[in-house]
């Protein structure tokens, strides 16, 4: 069956926390209109109507909530638009949302229950990191109301990961970081390497090829001594390696070594190629106007594809070269320099490991 995957920004950049590092709030500084809203009703039946001519004989629709902050739009947002989606009963719908969880309640949560979806939640470790990085307005960090977002959700019964964004402070606070998703009993974790302003070559924050090869070598050998014992926590990196060196396909869009276009729907119906790149000059159209087909065939979703190449120095005789590609251009300034790759030396120590522990499991 054909298959469909969106990623919808129903607030836009709206958000009721001021994280430090926060990636889309500096992508949508730098367009025109930097919030286009809360996405009105009208958009949002548009919006839907153009999945299901995608899909007109049926089929699966992957559909993702991000922002911003998309909890902001309430819960009742999100009724109404389960509900458009049910005017299509040969689609199935996958759902998604990352959240910070702050604004979670227990009627928001028997939604997500009832509806399936799967949450990543923003929590960047230990309470003294994590309110250094993410507070309010006020300055008031998240922490404790993180972890009150994530009680609801387990009490609702609702499936949920941890993200975390690594920094360059976090990157030497490996072993810490890991502790506290044992102690929290974390099953699923995502790691994100903080990406540095657009434009920008010298952010204090973002991580360093030289702090992801630190911060990994480090992560991987406590993760690794819990896993020869039987305890693995679900990384997703260490999953992705451990899936590609047995021959099957990265699931983590990084790791292909090319674009593709992930069709990133604003509040305003505007859609662009990547998350990385909501930008005026980078927007393939609006539904409003055209289709997914149009949308995927316009010359710049063509340029944006065929621009994706970004292999450096290093690549030229890495061993590893076929499970990266150079990865993300915009995410690999955080592990590879034109002389350095901090990813080629953690997948030097990590991958003999990892192939031992597959061969282990296999043979269960």
């Amino acid at each position: 069956m054909k298959e469909l995957s969106v990623l919808i920004k129903p607030s836009s950049s709206l958000c009721n926390l001021r994280c430090r590092y926060c990636f889309y709030a500096d992508v949508s500084e730098n367009r025109e209109v930097a919030s286009t809203g809360i996405m009105q009703d009208d958009m949002m039946d548009i919006l839907t109507q153009r999945i299901h001519e995608e899909l007109p004989e049926g089929g699966t629709a992957n559909i993702s909530f991000q922002g911003g902050e998309p909890t902001v739009a309430g819960v009742d947002w999100f009724r109404k638009f389960a509900a458009s989606m049910d005017r299509f009963d040969n689609i199935q719908v996958n759902w998604s949302m990352q959240t910070n969880a702050t604004l979670l309640t227990e009627e928001f949560c028997q939604f997500l229950h009832d509806r399936k979806f799967l949450l990543g939640v923003s929590l960047d470790g230990y309470q003294t990191n994590h309110d250094h990085f993410r507070y309010d307005a006020k300055g008031k960090g998240a922490f404790l109301r993180v972890l009150k977002g994530i009680r609801l959700l387990k009490k609702a019964g609702v499936d949920y990961n941890i993200l975390t964004v690594v920094t360059h402070d976090l990157a030497a606070h490996a072993s810490a970081l890991y502790s506290f998703y044992k102690q929290q009993h974390f099953e699923y974790i995502q790691l994100i390497p903080c990406l540095p302003a657009l434009g920008s070559t010298d952010d204090p924050l973002a991580l360093k090829p030289e702090d992801f090869e630190r911060f990994y070598k480090e992560f991987f050998s406590c993760w690794f001594e819990d896993a020869l014992k039987g305890n693995v926590m679900s990384i997703n990196l260490f999953e992705n390696l451990a899936g590609m060196i047995n021959g099957y396909p990265p699931y983590q869009c990084g790791l292909i070594g090319r674009c593709i276009v992930q069709y990133v729907i604003e509040s305003d119906g505007s859609v662009y190629p990547c998350d990385f790149f909501c930008l005026d000059e980078l927007k393939l159209g609006d539904l409003r106007e055209c289709s997914f087909e149009q949308l995927r065939s316009s010359d710049r979703a063509k340029r944006f594809i065929a621009g994706s190449a970004c292999r450096k120095s290093p690549c030229k005789d890495c061993p590893h070269v076929n499970l990266c590609s150079g990865g993300c251009r915009r995410q690999n300034v955080c592990y590879l320099s034109d002389d350095h790759c901090g990813y080629r030396s953690f997948l030097d120590e990590a991958l003999p490991k990892l192939a031992y522990l597959t061969r282990q499991y296999r043979n269960r």
